[in-house]
């Protein structure tokens, strides 16, 4: 049951990670977005300075699109201050009347420009007709666009003479296509764009060739522990730029926001910047204004400027520090399920182990009952840990070794398995329980079994004094009988009295306290610790009376007759009295009887021994006579002997006073009449038919 259950919760979590696997994703990318608010450091980045044309600077200067000669000045006083590379993230598709300052500007400056490409999305089909402006440039010296990377089905590229001068080797141009979520935030974005069979770099990409003179990347496929795929670089001037399996960058976002110098555009065309802020930095010119469709959503906030993107994959990547998914991570989520599950699968089987100090199956059973239950709690708390354990893990690799692994589905896996392996093991520990009780109740009475399952092992003293009628039935002269027959034969009749015993006692409101030997011992109103109300003495007195002489005829039945040659018959004597007796579990702990113990029971016993002596098969105390005396019509029990219509014995035959043995008070002895007894005589069995 174990394995099945184990089968279904591993099933289930490959049908969810695969039917529902972009709810998965989307829920790892919540969590990265945790993690990299969380640990994102705040320290300055001075390599990299941003000049924002935000709202402060169109109210200064105006409103968007400024004159190209004032664009011109913002690169003028950016150089001046001693910039090392300008990144313009701007795009500008309509040539202009006053664009040849700005022109001049760009071929003296050598800013890497921007340019945008449409990328198809499957939820999302493309429109019938593109947006098409300006003329793409800044292609990779390819001989074409190879897979992974995403083919563009439109563009917004500046126009074409400014895009001329952002074409190798005079200068160096850059797509700023987002790769979007489902939820809208900017966490990859595709390192090159396939256009007319030509590979256009990101504007990060481009930044960092132009920066660092390097002419050719290329892709490579990568090893075990590397990125599927990434851009390696001629003269390995920059570390490779590991990328995804559809050639994407993964954004790190390992530096907040504020950590990143940004200064008004209106400030540096004022000249209100300190003299030495630009000097050998490399200067980000983008907007985060309103209104000017250049607003992301990133993991730090549902706004901000897109050139924030930008910053982050440039910094990481100078630093050899972008995220990115090993091959072998397949591989790991896999251990890491083996792990999760050995761990739960060890749980199961060291709670099932015999300790080394017993052998015994019964020991064995009870422990692995009482682990069962256990598991049933621990297990779900070692699937939870596990997930807390898997994130955490998830958080410090991406962090502190730049490793993105997707660890929701194993988490998922084990959680879903530790809990079918504890409801299975629930399931299992009430079945052990339920079986265990009924072995328990078939030694026990059942009544008794119900309250001890409830209740701790307790070496106390658990009994309470109650009214009660004691039932003794011995079958006299069954000891010769062992002696001179088969233990077989002994032991089918034997099995078939206490069988018929059960029944009759049962039947009749008793419950069955003890076999003892060849007797059996019945109790009414006696084993129940649950009862709280105690039911009429009568009540259970004439019950236990016609048990009795029920059981009496069925004797008659079952026992040999006639009996073996020179055997003694085998018959049936019964003792019944009623009166108070203490009834409840006694010994140590580890090893607990139930009794029901007094003088009743005394008194019931040692009428049983009276019975072939006075030649009366059920004889009856004084305690419970005078119970069935005061339902008849005011007379005493020792009246002469009738029977109900029904076969209820209604009156009893006085026998005299008797001191019984071990009993210091003499007591009153009474008996069914025998002619009372003859009513239930079973019928004689049918004539055999003649052989003739």
């Amino acid at each position: 049951m174990l394995s099945a259950f184990l089968l279904i919760a591993v099933l289930a979590a490959l049908l969810l990670s695969n039917s529902g696997g972009g709810v998965v994703r989307a829920l790892e990318e919540r969590f990265g977005d945790v993690v990299w608010r969380l640990g994102a450091s705040r320290s300055d980045e001075r390599r990299l300075i941003v000049v924002d044309i935000d709202d402060r600077s169109l109210d200064a200067v105006g409103p968007w699109p400024w004159p190209r000669p004032t664009l011109a000045q913002l690169l003028d006083h950016i150089a001046r201050q001693g910039a090392r590379l300008q990144i313009l993230d701007v795009v500008l598709t309509d040539p202009r009347a006053d664009d040849a300052v700005f022109l001049e500007a760009v071929q003296r400056h050598r800013p890497v420009l921007a340019q945008v490409f449409a990328l198809p999305k499957a939820e999302h089909p493309p429109s019938p007709q593109p947006p098409q402006a300006g003329q793409p440039a800044g292609a990779l010296d390819w001989p074409s666009c190879p897979a992974p990377f995403d083919t563009a089905v439109g563009h917004l590229a500046n126009h074409r003479a400014l895009a001329a001068l952002g074409q190798p080797p005079l200068g160096r141009t850059g797509h700023i296509s987002p790769g979007l979520t489902q939820d809208g935030i900017v966490r990859q974005q595709p390192a090159v764009v396939c256009w007319n069979n030509q590979a256009f770099p990101a504007l990060s990409i481009a930044a960092a060739m132009h920066a660092t003179g390097e002419t050719q990347l290329r892709p490579q496929q990568g090893t075990w522990w590397k990125a599927p795929w990434s851009l390696e670089g001629q003269q390995q001037v920059l570390p490779p730029l590991p990328l995804d399996d559809q050639g994407h960058i993964r954004i790190g976002w390992y530096q907040h926001p504020d950590s990143f110098i940004s200064v008004p555009a209106s400030d540096v065309l004022a000249g209100r910047t300190p003299p030495d802020l630009f000097q050998g930095a490399w200067v980000l010119i983008g907007s985060s204004a309103f209104g000017l469709n250049d607003s992301i959503a990133t993991p730090f906030g549902p706004t901000a400027s897109g050139l924030l993107a930008h910053t982050q994959i440039l910094t990481t990547w100078l630093d050899g520090r972008t995220p990115y998914t090993p091959r072998v991570a397949p591989l790991l989520q896999a251990l890491a399920v083996l792990i999760g599950l050995s761990v739960a699968a060890g749980m199961v089987w060291h709670s099932g182990r015999t300790p080394s100090n017993t052998t015994a199956p019964h020991t064995h059973r009870l422990r692995s009952t009482a682990a069962g239950r256990g598991l049933s709690l621990w297990l779900p708390v070692w699937g939870s840990f596990y997930v807390l354990v898997l994130a955490l893990s998830h958080a410090l690799l991406l962090l502190y070794a730049q490793l993105w692994i997707a660890w929701l589905t194993p988490a998922l896996i084990v959680l879903l398995a530790s809990l079918a392996l504890a409801s299975a093991e629930h399931l299992r520990a009430r079945a052990e329980r339920q079986r265990l009780y009924e072995h328990l109740s078939s030694y026990l009475p059942a009544p008794v079994a119900a309250a001890l399952a409830l209740q701790p092992p307790s070496g106390a003293i658990r009994a309470q004094s109650r009214s009660v009628t004691v039932l003794f039935a011995d079958i006299r002269n069954f000891s010769a009988y062992c002696e001179a027959r088969p233990p077989e034969e002994s032991a089918a009749v034997l099995h078939a009295f206490f069988s018929a015993a059960t029944d009759v006692v049962q039947r009749h409101g008793g419950v069955i306290e003890a076999f003892q030997g060849d007797a059996v011992l019945a109790v009414w109103n006696g084993v129940d610790p649950l009862t709280t109300t105690t039911p009429p003495a009568e009540s259970h007195a004439r019950l236990a009376l016609t048990a009795a002489i029920e059981l009496l005829a069925h004797s008659r039945r079952l026992l040999p007759d006639p009996a073996p040659s020179g055997l003694e018959p085998l018959e049936l004597g019964i003792g019944i009295e009623t009166g108070f007796a203490t009834a409840g579990s006694f010994g140590p702990a580890h090893r607990r009887t139930h009794l029901v113990m007094g003088r009743t029971v005394t008194i019931a016993n040692r009428l049983v021994g009276m019975t072939g002596d006075l030649a009366h098969p059920i004889l009856v105390g004084e305690g419970l006579a005078t119970q069935i005396g005061t339902q008849v019509g005011g007379h005493t029990a020792a009246v002469s002997p009738t029977t109900s219509a029904t076969g209820a014995v209604t009156s009893l035959e006085s026998l005299g006073t008797f001191l019984l043995d071990g009993l210091r008070v003499p007591h009153h002895v009474y008996a069914v009449p025998l002619h009372a007894l003859a009513l239930h005589q079973p019928p004689a069995p049918p004539p055999t038919a003649q052989q003739g």
